[in-house]
């Protein structure tokens, strides 16, 4: 299974780098371990190519806006490679350049898991134990239409939220610190899921496209806590540093607690007072749980945790996570911090 790199590197690669989307045969060529071609192919490329002009036009934007006034730069690379590789680190020599890698591996693993997950009958295909979603990218799927816009959007949102996350990585301070124990690894990804969905919940009234805004908070809200779901399973699945990950039912609540603070300064939301909220709890519940049933089901189930680990992980989320990625932010992240201003 692939791994992931996330988050605190101090190198990227600097081969396979493509500003726009493959085409399909070099596409197909990348991909030579699944069997992608025909109308399989289309969708992957369609999705790869979504992707790379949203997060383009969302980092020119965060350009513009923020980083060029304070002096910063963040240059975000696409790799051509199958891998699940996402990372964040220094861009050359300069003290404040940045860059961000992110394979087209993403994308294309993030719509294998999703069309898994949306799925009404167990995908045959992954009876083996070593088939799944990751290492088998939908072999049920002979259609591109056998795929709905909805499931697509799903994947973008989601593909939008590690590139968030990788910015906040940046922006926040957590290239330039090393953390020194499982603890801090995830108290520092915390900070970057709470920022990111703070950012994922500005940004869907940012598109170059009117399908892909939100109609209202509550929208937003909704696409954040699925998105949320779809990276957690992700990253606990791939990443190198998956043993120190919470559960993906943990990290939607980053997620959707940075989300929720800006659409309540924004205004956008108005109903919800947190996430002890009664109200926001059934609204989350309603959509989460859906998933994390079909999680149970699908081919990744060991990924979900049971209730007790889930309960465990909760419990650590609050007593340990939350009040150490204060501690880190008022220590030594406080002067790492790009000074992006409001």
């Amino acid at each position: 299974m692939h791994k992931m790199i996330d988050g605190d590197g101090r190198y990227l690669l600097f081969d396979q780098i493509t500003t726009n989307c493959l085409t399909k045969e070099r596409l197909n060529a990348c991909f030579i371990n699944q069997n992608v071609h025909g109308e399989r192919l289309d969708l992957i490329h369609h999705v790869c190519s979504e992707h790379i002009n949203e997060v383009h036009f969302q980092n020119d934007l965060l350009k513009k806006y923020r980083l060029a006034p304070a002096g910063w730069s963040i240059e975000y690379r696409t790799y051509s490679q199958d891998n699940f590789y996402a990372e964040a680190g220094k861009n050359g020599s300069g003290e404040n350049d940045y860059a961000i890698g992110y394979s087209l591996g993403i994308p294309a693993t993030l719509l294998s898991i999703a069309i898994e997950l949306e799925s009404k009958t167990p995908v045959s295909q992954y009876q083996n134990s070593n088939r799944n979603s990751i290492n088998d990218w939908f072999p049920q799927i002979k259609r591109k239409d056998e795929v709905s816009k909805k499931t697509i959007d799903w994947v973008l949102d989601a593909c939008l939220l590690i590139y968030f996350h990788e910015v906040c990585h940046i922006i926040f301070g957590h290239c330039e610190y090393k953390a020194r124990n499982n603890s801090e690894v995830r108290a520092i990804e915390m900070d970057a899921d709470f920022n990111a969905g703070s950012m994922f919940g500005l940004c869907l009234d940012y598109f170059s496209k009117n399908g892909r805004r939100a109609e209202s908070g509550y929208e937003t809200l909704t696409r954040a806590i699925k998105a949320g779901f779809l990276v957690g399973v992700a990253l606990k699945a791939i990443s190198d540093k998956s043993e120190s990950y919470h559960f993906p039912t943990s990290r939607v609540l980053s997620f959707n607690c940075g989300c929720m603070f800006s659409l309540i300064r924004a205004d956008k939301i108005k109903d919800f007072g947190g996430l002890n909220d009664e109200h926001y709890e059934k609204f989350a519940m309603s959509v989460s749980d859906p998933l994390l049933k079909a999680l149970r089901k699908s081919s990744l189930k060991y990924f979900a945790g049971i209730e007790k680990d889930i309960g465990d992980d909760y419990k650590d989320l609050m007593a340990i996570t939350v009040p150490l990625r204060e501690k880190l932010k008022d220590g030594p992240l406080k002067e790492k911090t790009i000074p992006i201003g409001n």
